[in-house]
């Protein structure tokens, strides 16, 4: 069983938590078809208790578990927070711990959006790349001078922990994960049943710190990946 989580805040965006959700539970179901034994996910919500939380869209989702009775994870997910960050980043001083913990952990960590101002803010992204929404590219990179930012990138990758810029570019992250846990077949098959339209793959898409192929002059190592195509 892969144990998958995403973090509920009031100003989170539900697309970015339902359409993370469904596509790893989709892969679940797609793997068991030539595997009966094939890993599913349990996705879970999680909040600072068990009460509903409404969202700035109106919508109400209610956590499953609380954020101190997580289990061990494979997936933490931060979905993208509407309009300014700052007042959810506010609201997260008490659990920045979890944060901390989990990146420790080697857990695979997952920020949408302006999500990624939480982990800048719990200090895991510090030497970093990273992104972020680009309507708060400025703001982040003043707050956060100690962060990587890579603005020409909409998924950065270091080690463990992922940004993924906006709403769209995390079903391509989502992808990238459905093959690390499920293989080339299982993630074809759920991107043909998700977006079958032509996307760039994750390596074209994201910047990797990895030493064998990064470059340290970001256009440099966009053109890396150009090649790569």
């Amino acid at each position: 069983m892969y144990e998958a989580a995403a973090i509920l805040y009031r100003q989170a965006l539900a697309t970015s938590i339902t359409l993370p959700m469904e596509i790893m539970r989709a892969a679940g179901q797609m793997a068991s078809v030539n595997d009966r034994d094939a890993p599913q996910v349990r996705f879970r919500l999680a909040g600072p208790n068990l009460r509903q939380v409404k969202l700035g869209s109106g919508l109400v989702l209610k956590p499953d578990i609380a954020w101190r009775k997580l289990p061990a994870l494979d997936l933490l997910l931060l979905p993208a927070i509407w309009r300014n960050p700052m007042p959810a980043v506010a609201a997260a001083r008490g659990w920045r711990g979890l944060l901390r913990d989990q990146a420790a952990a080697g857990v695979t960590i997952c920020s949408v959006g302006t999500g990624s101002f939480l982990l800048a803010e719990a200090g895991v992204l510090a030497g970093r790349p990273a992104t972020t929404h680009w309507n708060y590219f400025s703001q982040f990179a003043r707050r956060y001078p100690e962060v990587e930012l890579k603005t020409h990138h909409l998924i950065t990758q270091s080690d463990n922990i992922y940004c993924a810029g906006s709403v769209n570019s995390i079903a391509d992250l989502m992808l990238h994960i459905v093959e690390e846990w499920y293989g080339n077949r299982v993630a074809r098959a759920i991107e043909n049943q998700f977006s079958p339209e032509i996307r760039r793959s994750f390596q074209a898409a994201a910047y990797q710190n990895e030493a064998d192929s990064s470059h340290r002059d970001e256009l440099v190592a966009e053109a890396q990946q150009w090649l790569q195509l």
